[in-house]
């Protein structure tokens, strides 16, 4: 038994050397990421909450704080919430992602670059900035939405209040669409001209080329990006916690902007029920790994 394990030691030794070199990396994956992660499906399991007795005296409850979600005022509405914020910025963030692609590949050359880098000025900017220079864009008095309704004679609308999901999505939308527009623009090019040229030769339309030979050559590349602006938008929180002004769910304003990850978040910390705020954490990365595996299937990757 020594000997096997020896000589299967001294056949792989030098991944086993390279392997050692991933030890600094998978520490702060393990501490940071992992142990934090089956943390939460235990408390998912338990009582515990962040103030009265709960906190100290805990118990194992099993599936209670999942079977009483349920009955929550609230939580039918987050989640459908969640379904409209997570679907109409999915087309949303696809679709003009794909648009900029094309339109950036189809340019020449000498154009390429710089088109690229303003369509990725939104992108580049950090996360926690994003909501808050968008907050001056639909300020109902002197943000720039308002301005443009105005000059085009049509009546200001309350974006930080009565169209706060819009303006949500409308963020998300344009803050993340140049994700799909990067993953775009490498399947676009990756295609040979070739096939581009023969086309020409027959004579074949745009939408033709498009349709038979862009779109079949891409598609796997459009079911990645599909896939990971879906799991990116299901467990938002900065742009929804900023832009409902962090105020909780007793705030009706924030009834727009409670997203799950929001709601998990106000059970877990502002209401201090953390058992019941990791049950819909987990409930989310339960959707997102059923979803993903769903949409492989279909996409036959």
């Amino acid at each position: 038994m020594i000997r096997k394990l020896w000589f299967k030691i001294q056949l792989y030794r030098r991944e086993i050397f390279l392997g050692l070199f991933l030890i600094p990396a998978l520490i702060p994956m393990v501490v940071f990421q992992l142990y934090p992660a089956l943390k939460a499906v235990w408390f998912s399991m338990t009582n515990i909450a962040i103030m009265g007795p709960h906190a100290v005296n805990w118990s194992f409850i099993g599936l209670k704080n999942f079977k009483s979600l349920p009955g929550d005022p609230y939580f039918p509405h987050s989640a459908k919430l969640t379904g409209y914020y997570c679907a109409a910025s999915l087309v949303l963030r696809f679709i003009l992602g794909f648009i900029a692609a094309l339109f950036v590949t189809s340019s020449r050359s000498k154009w390429r670059i710089g088109l690229t880098l303003l369509f990725l000025i939104p992108y580049i900017i950090p996360g926690s900035i994003k909501p808050v220079l968008y907050l001056s864009l639909i300020d109902v008095h002197s943000g720039l939405y308002n301005r443009v309704l105005r000059a085009l004679h049509l009546p200001p609308q309350s974006w930080t209040y009565e169209r706060l999901t819009e303006s949500l999505i409308s963020l998300n939308v344009w803050a993340g669409y140049a994700f799909a527009m990067i993953i775009l623009i490498s399947a676009l090019l990756s295609i040979p001209k070739e096939y581009y040229e023969i086309a020409d030769i027959y004579g074949a339309s745009r939408w033709t080329k498009f349709f038979r030979i862009t779109l079949p050559l891409i598609k796997f590349p459009i079911i990645l990006c599909l896939i990971m602006i879906f799991k990116e938008d299901i467990d938002d929180f900065t742009y929804a916690y900023v832009l409902g002004g962090g105020g909780g769910g007793d705030q009706p304003i924030n009834f727009k902007t409670d997203i799950l990850a929001v709601y998990a978040y106000y059970k877990a910390f502002q209401y201090g029920e953390l058992g019941i705020g990791c049950a819909i954490g987990l409930i989310v990365g339960i959707i997102v790994f059923i979803l993903t595996l769903a949409q492989l299937r279909m996409g036959g990757v």
